[in-house]
């Protein structure tokens, strides 16, 4: 009995090695004939899936985002504010080897995109912008009382993403010196500066309040 080929698990998997692919060689060094070795299958079924090597790479986008999208809902999940920001900062660094292959995969993509950014094919599934669930989250955050509310969120939020990109990129050019934990360790100290800023504040106030209510 012929065995029943799950076709949209069979392309999730040939997928998933092209992140490993590009991770590798690069997206000048990816071959459709090594994607096909890299699944063990051949040409022939990578050209039963998709049309040519854009397609390929876009699909290939697409599914990363998917992931991406799909791991926030569940780590966000029942949390909010402060909570919510620091995971969902930590789960945007490269903090295990899932992370790692996806962030590879991607800066080589977006690389090529910055490079040549009329031919370069965009995918259509590109997932909640991550600046405005950072955005979101501080605004949030500033609303519990956790970070300066005469802070600009979307100010915060970007200097959040720039230490994201950059933390990013220099862990994979110099991992011994960015380590993941020396990663982790930095961002939860920018955060606790944004909670002490926080209190600050609001102490700052109590003293005002006591001195209106001595007058």
């Amino acid at each position: 009995m012929p065995k029943t080929v799950d076709h949209e698990v069979r392309r999730e998997e040939l997928l998933e090695a092209v992140w490993r692919v590009v991770a590798r060689d690069g997206l000048e060094g990816a071959t459709i004939r090594g994607m096909a070795q890299e699944t063990g299958w051949s040409v022939g079924v990578l050209a039963h899936y998709f049309k040519d090597k854009d397609d390929i790479l876009v699909s290939a986008v697409d599914l990363a985002l998917q992931r991406i999208e799909a791991r926030w809902e569940s780590q966000l999940s029942g949390l909010r504010g402060l909570s919510a920001l620091r995971s969902l900062v930590l789960d945007n660094l490269p903090l295990d080897a899932e992370r790692e292959l996806e962030t590879k995969f991607l800066m080589n993509y977006w690389s090529r995109a910055i490079r040549d950014r009329e031919r370069v094919p965009r995918p259509a599934r590109r997932g909640p912008e991550l600046i405005d669930r950072l955005i979101e989250l501080i605004r949030e955050a500033q609303q519990d009382g956790e970070i300066d509310a005469g802070r600009s969120p979307e100010d915060i939020a970007e200097m959040l993403l720039g230490l994201i990109d950059g933390f990013s990129l220099h862990s994979l050019l110099d991992p011994g010196r960015l380590t993941r934990e020396r990663q982790a360790r930095l961002i939860e100290a920018e955060l606790d500066r944004l909670t002490c800023e926080a209190n600050g504040v609001a102490a700052g106030r109590d003293v005002s309040t006591q001195r209106v209510r001595r007058h």
